[in-house]
């Protein structure tokens, strides 16, 4: 009895194996895997014929980017990078979603908002937003954070003020008969029924959110990813940038797969989007 019950736990492991390798072996994935090594297999045959500070090879930026790790100053300036996204997008989110909630109980804001505001801000370089934040703060997390979170902020307003545009109108209008408080009717009706386009708003920034600081960053020279490229552009450390540049895209990529994928799948079944 114990032999057979050993034997189905043992092939049922065997093919949980099996069904797990042939989800990974797949005609997309084989694409992307000849589409990267084709790349890899251009970029050394290229840098071979080019000098070091021009086009380094994948192993000396792949050396660069395994040696950057054991520098505690590296280390810290990239945490400062992290904590100037989690601030910008914390603080251009909040505020998108101020302006779209009260354009939408105060109609009469619309056209301020919509027509005027949002397009005016949408237009505004980032790099105009960084000079003036070097006047404003000077050079520190403050600039970077300023600027960043106001290039993102018409970004948030459009988007949120579509979710609020597509909502239910029958089912606010029963809210109204179940609560006058404005707050409970945000908090329990509007928001729940318009978290598709918050996370849709919030996955967006976030992807946005890296360029922007990076290139603030290296403008305003406040300890940071970007600051460490002005450095390496300084000394012709060209693999130095090239790691910087993977680490970025690393990052975003892992946290878009692993975090934001898992939960956009999540939300179209729950909200059947």
């Amino acid at each position: 009895m114990e032999d057979s019950i050993r034997e189905k736990a043992g092939s049922a492991r065997k093919g949980a194996r099996a069904g797990w390798s042939l989800r990974i072996i797949t005609g997309r994935n084989i694409a992307v895997l000849v589409f990267l090594l084709a790349v890899f297999a251009a970029w050394q045959i290229y840098s071979s014929f080019m000098p070091p500070v021009l086009i380094p090879s994948p192993a000396r930026v792949a050396d660069r980017f395994i040696s950057m790790w054991s520098d505690p100053g590296f280390l810290s300036y990239a945490g400062a990078t992290v904590l100037h996204v989690l601030a910008s997008v914390s603080i251009a989110f909040v505020l998108g979603l101020a302006v779209a909630l009260a354009a939408y109980f105060f109609p009469a804001l619309q056209g301020a908002v919509y027509y005027r505001a949002a397009p005016f801000l949408n237009s505004f370089p980032g790099v105009g937003w960084a000079f003036l934040a070097l006047i404003w703060f000077g050079i520190n997390s403050k600039a970077v954070i300023f600027s960043s979170a106001a290039a993102m902020l018409p970004l948030a307003i459009i988007n949120l003020g579509a979710g609020l545009s597509e909502l239910n109108r029958e089912t606010i209008e029963m809210s109204v008969s179940f609560s006058r408080q404005t707050r409970r009717r945000i908090g329990l009706v509007m928001l729940p029924m318009m978290f598709p386009y918050m996370f849709a708003t919030l996955r967006l920034c976030f992807g946005v959110s890296w360029q922007i600081v990076l290139i603030v960053e290296l403008l305003c020279g406040a300890p940071g990813l970007g600051a460490v490229v002005s450095v390496a552009r300084q000394r012709y450390s060209t693999d130095m940038i090239f790691a910087v540049v993977a680490l970025i895209l690393i990052i975003v990529f892992v946290i878009d797969r692993i975090i934001f994928s898992r939960l956009q799948h999540r939300i179209g079944k729950t909200y059947n989007v």
